[in-house]
């Protein structure tokens, strides 16, 4: 086997919400993301619940190179939420802190991105903070529809 070194790269991107945790911490769900995530699709895989849940499992098939796979690692609400993905060519660790203030909720998107694979390493820049943010949007105006 070839010597391979994976690439990684980390972004942050922080939002203010006029919710408290307890209501946006559900939203942050393969199952509820249908409900304000425009083009949101998953398959659900295993959840005991059939939503968000420690060692939830569900797949995707919207990031470069195709079909992803997530499991739930972290599950402590209203405050912390942490997603693995791994696909064939990258691995993405999703970490997302909410915390409680004046008006609402700091949300905090934290994501690592590890390259697999040549091709992972030449697209673990493909998630912007324009990407972070038009999520914040999304989840704002159905905050402010609810």
């Amino acid at each position: 086997m070839a010597h391979f070194s994976g690439r990684r790269r980390q972004t942050q991107f922080t939002h203010e919400l006029n919710a408290p945790p307890e209501v946006v911490f559900p939203l942050l769900c393969p199952v509820r993301e249908y409900e304000w995530l425009e083009g949101w699709t998953c398959e659900m895989i295993y959840s005991d619940s059939g939503v968000a849940e420690k060692d939830c499992v569900f797949r995707t098939n919207r990031q470069p190179g195709g079909l992803c796979t997530w499991c739930t690692t972290i599950y402590q609400p209203p405050e912390r939420i942490e997603y693995v993905t791994v696909g064939e060519d990258s691995l993405t660790r999703l970490h997302v802190e909410l915390a409680r203030t004046a008006a609402g909720t700091r949300l905090r998107w934290t994501r690592l991105f590890t390259g697999l694979t040549e091709l992972g390493n030449q697209n673990i820049g493909w998630w912007t903070t324009e990407r972070d943010e038009w999520l914040a949007h999304q989840l704002e105006q159905f905050l402010a529809r609810a």
